[in-house]
This record gives C-alpha cells, structure tokens and sequence, in this order.
C-alpha cells in the first residue's frame, strides 16, 4: 500500500511539474503623447511573441513568456514603432531562463525610457 502511495505521489508530482509556466511581468505606461504600435518585450533568444499597442498616456500589463527559453543568462528586449520610426532597447536580465525580478516597470518618454525593477511584491 505504501509503494502505490508513493507511486500515486510521483505522477501527480511529474503531472504538475510539467505545467509550471515561466511568465516575466512588466508595466509599462506611454508617456510620450503618441500612438505606440507593435510593441513586444521577449528575452532577446525569442523572436516571436505578443504586440500590443498603447494611446498617448496609456498603461498597460505585459507577460513575456519564457517557458520555452534554454536555461541561460540573458536580457529582454523591448521594441515599438513610434511615429514610423522603429525603437529598439535591450534591458534586465534574467538568469537560468527566469526572470530575476517580481515585475518591471517601464516609462516611455518623448525622448528617454525608464526602467524600474521589482524585486518584491510589496
């Protein structure tokens, strides 16, 4: 009875390992006064993902996921078209494919980007 016990442990153990997803977590408020348009934010290894687009002073909640990303150091990348020009800046850092902080904040300004980590929830 004890060995089924165990064994009943193990699968559901493998079961639920196997749908841990690894999502970094990122706001970011458009400061600028402009139209952003097809933004995305993924570790630099990824090249497809999610755009979003953000009206002049909007905010909004982004998740890079990193599920499928090799276990390696690296950066995000953040990229958006503003204006018909396309902006692109690498940030952050992540270690072993997980992000090293809670959540990102990033500011869009007319002429800068501001970065913000988290490394708690409060």
């Amino acid at each position: 009875m004890k060995g089924k016990l165990i064994g009943i442990f193990l699968i559901l153990l493998t079961l639920t390992s196997c749908n841990n997803r690894v999502i970094a977590d990122f706001e970011i408020t458009n400061n600028t006064g402009t139209k952003i348009d097809s933004l995305k934010i993924e570790p630099m290894v990824v090249l497809d993902g999610k755009f979003i687009s953000l009206k002049p002073n909007e905010k909004a909640e982004y998740k890079a996921d990193m599920t499928g990303i090799a276990k390696i150091d690296g950066s995000y990348r953040l990229s958006y078209q503003q204006n018909g020009e396309t902006i692109i800046k690498d940030f952050g850092y992540y270690s072993n494919g997980y992000p090293s902080d809670y959540l990102t904040r990033i500011e869009i300004e007319k002429d800068t980007l501001k970065f913000d980590a988290k490394f708690e929830k409060y």
